[in-house]
């Protein structure tokens, strides 16, 4: 049944619904009204059901007609974005733009870059994939990213890596912990206390410079736990077990257990890095690069202030 209904036949129905009048439908099509009658009678057929009721004064949906429609409208959707798609992968203008990032610039740095991109490339398809820094450079690997947004990591030589920000950091302590009636804190504020801190891994470059920073402040804090991600410190974090020292960004990772306090630790820093393959590449790319470089540089991105007392 499906096979037999043309697509011209869901174009004259959806007129026919919005205007509820043949005489105007029919003109709206640009046909006389009897074939367009006609028209509609056969999907009728096809459908196996009434979709309208028809008196000398009024044309309205049938209960069945206003199901139909709500599909329909799906149809032609779905058929409308795939003509757009199309057209942007075959225009010189157009095609498509893979972008990965971690959270902090999804949250913060693209949605600004996207905006201005759109103005300037209004046909190229841009996704964008929130990934771990490990996960984004294999996907460069791959060749199934154009540019990451990544934490600083080793970077093969195949690649070109450059930093476009970088952020402070921030205390999160549990609601309950004396430290959480704080407005903000220093690195001295965590001698004597539970902490637990990110696992050397790929993306973390900034938590062996913080171990660097603790030592050479000759604070001594209790490393009781480890974590992965930054979701995993916020769960230690609210389980009671100690405090993190987390990028500025992690606040938007809000839990009702814990507090996010700023916290200045001299030379220690967060940064946010744009990786590229190191080949020739699109200009739609060199543009999406250049807009990264001016939003970074021109706006905030994710100042903390201190917190009001409590």
């Amino acid at each position: 049944m499906q096979n037999q209904i043309e697509l011209r036949h869901i174009r004259y129905f959806m007129v026919l619904a919005r205007e509820l009048h043949f005489g105007r439908a029919a003109d709206t099509v640009g046909i006389s009204q009897a074939p367009y009658s006609q028209q509609i009678r056969q999907l009728e057929d096809r459908v196996g059901t009434k979709l309208f009721d028809r008196t000398t004064r009024r044309v309205s949906l049938t209960e069945g007609g206003m199901k139909f429609l709500e599909y329909c409208e799906t149809i032609i959707d779905t058929l409308d974005e795939g003509v757009s798609h199309a057209r942007a992968a075959s225009s010189a203008e157009g095609g498509r733009l893979r972008i990965g990032a971690i959270r902090p610039a999804c949250v913060y740095i693209l949605p600004m870059v996207l905006k201005e991109f759109r103005e300037l490339y209004p046909a190229v398809i841009v996704d964008v994939f929130g990934m771990t820094t490990s996960a984004q450079l294999k996907a460069l690997e791959a060749a199934d990213l154009d540019i990451a947004l990544v934490r600083p990591a080793s970077i093969p030589g195949s690649f070109l890596a450059e930093q476009v920000c970088e952020e402070g950091l921030c205390a999160g302590v549990h609601k309950d912990h004396p430290l959480a009636q704080r407005t903000e804190l220093t690195i001295d504020d965590l001698d004597q206390q539970p902490i637990v801190l990110f696992t050397d891994k790929v993306g973390t470059d900034y938590s062996t410079s913080l171990r660097m920073a603790i030592a050479r402040h000759d604070v001594s804090p209790r490393i009781v736990g480890v974590f992965s991600d930054t979701a995993g410190g916020i769960c230690l974090v609210a389980s009671g077990l100690g405090i993190a020292v987390l990028p500025e960004s992690s606040r938007t990772s809000a839990s009702p257990d814990v507090v996010f306090l700023p916290i200045s630790v001299p030379d220690v820093m967060a940064r946010v890095i744009m990786v590229q393959p190191d080949r020739k590449v699109s200009r739609k790319a060199r543009d999406f690069a250049a807009i990264v470089r001016k939003v970074t540089t021109e706006s905030p991105l994710w100042k903390m202030t201190p917190r009001s007392p409590v």
